[in-house]
């Protein structure tokens, strides 16, 4: 008897105690930090447009701007909670990229049919049509990789979503840089070669999540 409970004391000193897992608050603060630091960098070498000042004082770009931003937050924080088998408990905040993206949608649209304001620029030709979707996949293809790596630490049973949300977030720094840097106002290019390629890489994601994110 006396040996049976030396042996457990002996095991329980042993045990290696539980760890608690860390919170999506410490995993999303990092990421969005790393995220808006990269975001600056890319920005200052694509540069400013010459017109960004007159251009914030359209209430459409300032708009459009702002929900990018809001983008790229939204998809941060909902590819973090998506590492965890419940969501933390938080399941509801999985929505707000979609809710984004639908004002995003929509502001683009109206857009189409608003008459032009004289302080758009509205190129002739778009000549760099698919350099721009291809400097979008550029710029995301570290935070995408970053992403997946902290995604990788968690047990995610949503690999779809998490994976979406991580090339979401990563594009949308893309094509906020790219928005801010070049002086093209036509919505048709917008939507064709930022917008677009944008959402493509997020199904991609949903696709890569799924092969790297099982557990």
């Amino acid at each position: 008897m006396t040996d049976t409970k030396e042996l457990i004391a002996r095991l329980s000193s042993e045990a290696i105690t539980p760890t608690r897992p860390l919170s999506p608050g410490y995993w999303g603060v990092r990421l969005v930090a790393v995220l808006v630091i990269y975001a600056v960098g890319i920005q200052f070498i694509l540069g400013l447009r010459p017109d960004l000042v007159v251009q914030f004082e359209r209430p459409a770009f300032a708009a459009e701007a702002a929900l990018l931003v809001a983008l790229l937050l939204a998809s941060a924080v909902a590819s973090v909670l998506a590492m965890y088998p419940d969501a933390f408990q938080k399941p509801r905040f999985l929505l707000l990229p979609h809710a984004v993206c639908f004002l995003l949608s929509l502001l683009i649209v109206r857009q189409m049919f608003m008459l032009p304001d004289v302080r758009m620029v509205m190129p002739a030709t778009s000549e760099a049509a698919t350099e721009c979707a291809l400097c979008i996949a550029a710029v995301a293809m570290i935070p995408s990789a970053l992403i997946f790596i902290l995604l990788r630490k968690g047990a995610s049973v949503r690999q779809y979503q998490a994976g979406a949300f991580a090339l979401l977030a990563a594009g949308s720094i893309g094509c906020l840089t790219l928005r801010l840097a070049e002086a093209n106002d036509s919505m048709l290019h917008l939507a064709a070669w930022h917008y677009l390629p944008t959402l493509l890489f997020a199904a991609l994601g949903a696709v890569v999540g799924k092969q790297l994110l099982k557990w």
